[in-house]
């Protein structure tokens, strides 16, 4: 039931004006109020159940007649939470169906006759939701139609597999199924992408758009997701500009990936055999023997059975396993020396975080937080939690953000631009200050490139009439830059303010902000983790030594986006130095996302 309410959100009447031949077959969507074409819930891929759950997509089999593509396909299997279209009384549920590999498409109101052919064919953008590559859907971003109504593009949001069944290399499975060389991989999300961009490119001119003229963006997992496609030899010629927002590198070795590592974060001990090992533990199981057998008992367990051995996190977010550096999909080096080598996708790159990344993940944990009734949250220490989130925010773009646009550089790539999200103006409620909770948070800044003003995105509920004009600014600034991209390769600002490329020499990004606090500008904020630990050594904001030792750990040995920047020495030397002496251990997170 509440699957068949995502898929009936937004579905409308079939109209004749949407009829379209595709290589499959022919479609026929809707035609919505903001006077565009929608075509919802396209297959792209064969359904992956059954003897087809950890294999390679397959792409979709020919349909005869006429297909409605009237309402999204189902989401991928997940724990609900805010990033999908569901009410709030399932969140912490697991929902979803495999049968997951839609694609959504939305153009200008051509007739048939009047599509565009040739020169005249429009940019095309490729939007991959994020949520930790366990959590989201394409049915929460339709808003994305505006740069179809506003700016003539031609627009794709695209579904993928999530989490334990997007990103598995089990041994036994590519031993019995007599795996490919990309199954072998385990990175079957990132196969489904490549898939979907196949797809784009075959059937996208049917639409108006230009095969040879496409942009992949995403946000948070969707941003990783880029970066992987950017790395990724399989991807070659799929996409032609690429956007990051607030993108992960992170990635894992095929050791990693399989077997235990007893490794001190929970988010690495997700390896494969691990992973059965829990499963087992509750549901029993073969006893161990073939190959086949076990292959055949972790396809017999439903998506629910799976899912239910990982802890939910902030929106549902759980640590599955994430994607391998196989060396066929993925090179087996980390991103970033991938990026150094030269040896990628080079393309056009927009690269950005927003200035206070964490909080988003720090605005719910009982460490920071009491929940007051109603689950609204009330600050402990506002001084510890703004100090606290700052480090780990300037983390993330030290790590990355600027280390990848650096590494591009360094491999000779001078076409990256980055950015800084700073656009704070929510509302200073007395007593619980969302102002200071969020800030520039984790996925705010997803709105504005889709010009979306009316407050689709709103995922914080932080629109008001009161910032309105503000964010009416920003949204038109930042559509211009994303569309002007995706035209050319060059972000352009309606103002004529130039967002210079990055260089080496200077770690200069663009500032997004409201005119109210400086609007949009030029402005040097490289971080570096040296520098990072070299601040939060010295800075003045904590007073004593447990605090810089606290941060110190739950930035560098307990985040699992970080870890690998810190080790226990250099912590016990900072113990020592700072007079503190309680264990790591005593700072660990009730949750690691």
């Amino acid at each position: 039931m509440e699957q068949s309410s995502i898929q009936n959100k937004r579905a409308r009447g079939a109209h004749p004006a949407t009829r379209r031949k595709l290589v499959m077959g022919e479609v026929i969507g809707s035609m919505e109020p903001e006077n565009i074409h929608a075509w919802r819930g396209i297959p792209y891929a064969t359904a992956p159940v059954g003897a087809l759950r950890w294999r390679a997509p397959r792409a979709a089999a020919p349909w005869q007649g006429v297909r409605e593509a009237l309402a999204h396909g189902p989401i991928a299997p997940q724990y609900a939470g805010l990033l999908a279209p569901l009410p709030k009384r399932i969140h912490g549920q697991i929902v979803g169906d495999e049968d997951c590999l839609h694609l959504n498409v939305f153009a200008p109101p051509w007739l048939p006759e009047e599509v565009p052919q040739g020169t005249e064919r429009r940019p095309v953008m490729v939007w991959i939701h994020g949520g930790g590559n366990a959590v989201g859907t394409s049915a929460s971003y339709d808003a994305i139609r505006n740069l179809a109504a506003r700016d003539g593009l031609v627009v794709v949001t695209v579904n993928y597999r999530l989490g334990v069944l997007g990103w598995f290399r089990h041994p036994d499975l590519a031993e019995a199924d007599d795996a490919t060389q990309e199954e072998r991989s385990g990175n079957f999300g990132t196969l489904d992408l490549i898939l979907a961009l196949q797809w784009v490119r075959q059937n996208i001119a049917a639409f108006g758009g230009e095969p040879d003229c496409v942009t992949i963006f995403g946000e948070s997992a969707g941003g990783q997701n880029v970066l992987t496609l950017l790395a990724s030899p399989l991807a070659a010629g799929l996409f032609h500009r690429a956007i990051a927002q607030s993108p992960v590198t992170e990635t894992f070795s095929e050791t990693q990936a399989s077997y235990a590592t007893n490794a001190p974060l929970e988010s690495h001990r997700t390896s494969a055999r691990e992973v059965e090992n829990r499963l087992r533990r509750r549901f029993g199981g073969p006893a161990a023997g073939t190959a086949r057998a076990t292959a055949d008992w972790l396809r017999s367990l439903t998506p629910n059975q799976l899912l239910s051995v990982f802890r939910p996190g902030t929106a549902g977010i759980y640590l599955a396993p994430r994607p391998v550096r196989d060396g066929v999909v993925l090179p087996r080096e980390p991103l970033s020396e991938v990026f150094r080598s030269g040896r990628w996708n080079r393309v056009p790159v927009i690269l950005g975080n927003n200035r206070d990344e964490y909080r988003t993940f720090l605005a719910d944990k009982p460490e920071h937080v009491h929940l007051l009734p109603g689950g609204l949250p009330l600050l402990r220490d506002r001084a510890a939690y703004l100090t606290e989130s700052g480090f780990l925010s300037q983390a993330w773009q030290a790590m990355h953000v600027d280390g990848s646009a650096d590494a591009m550089l360094v491999g000779g790539h001078a076409q990256v631009w980055t950015y800084r999200f700073d656009w704070d103006e929510v509302l200073a409620l007395p007593f619980v200050r969302p102002d200071l909770l969020l800030g520039a948070a984790h996925g705010m800044e997803m709105a504005f490139p889709f010009r979306d003003i009316a407050g689709e995105l709103d995922v914080f509920k932080i629109n008001t009439p009161f910032n309105r004009t503000a964010r009416s600014a920003l949204a038109h600034a930042m559509g211009d830059a994303w569309t002007s991209f995706a035209r050319t390769g060059h972000p352009a600002l309606p103002d004529g303010t130039a967002w210079l490329a990055r260089t080496l020499d200077s770690g200069r990004s663009l500032i997004w902000d409201s005119p109210a606090a400086g609007g949009w500008r030029m402005a040097e904020v490289r971080q570096e983790i040296d520098q990072l630990k070299h601040a939060l050594h010295t800075t003045p904001e904590l007073q004593d030594g447990t605090a810089r030792c606290r941060v110190y750990a739950r930035t560098f040995l307990w985040n699992p986006l970080f870890a690998g920047h810190g080790d226990e020495a250099e912590y016990a030397r900072w113990c020592t130095e700072f007079g503190c002496h309680l264990p790591a251990t005593a700072f660990r997170p009730s949750v690691e996302v």
